[in-house]
């Protein structure tokens, strides 16, 4: 999960200084992408449950931000910028994305990771 949550903040780092051809998608989906990854990271390091459970909960997260959005209750600052001001039915695809990538990226390294054994 460590090693998700660097890819997740390395994408949204990429996301925040790309200045090339189609800045506007790639700021406003490919970031999206990259925040619901780094959600599922840090669900999984916080709680020790299922896939399909941390999934679920990444997914109702992203949710609750469209739905937050709007509402209208932006927060202003920073809280305004990390979860955005404007709804975008495209966020739901972007973050549906993201946390199909999260979840693939957990399904292969735990499926390729070697058995621990124990010695006794």
């Amino acid at each position: 999960m460590v090693v998700l949550g660097g890819v997740a903040l390395a994408v949204c780092a990429f996301a925040l200084f790309y200045r090339g051809p189609g800045q506007p998608f790639v700021r406003g989906y490919v970031s999206d992408v990259g925040a619901t990854m780094l959600v599922y990271a840090f669900l999984g390091l916080l709680w020790r449950t299922t896939a399909a459970r941390r999934t679920l909960a990444t997914a109702v997260i992203a949710a609750a931000v469209e739905v937050y959005q709007i509402a209208g209750m932006t927060p202003p600052g920073i809280g305004g910028v990390l979860v955005g001001a404007f709804p975008d039915p495209w966020d739901l695809v972007a973050y549906a994305i993201g946390v199909g990538a999260a979840l693939a990226w957990e399904r292969r390294t735990v499926r390729s990771a070697p058995a621990v054994t124990s010695s006794t």
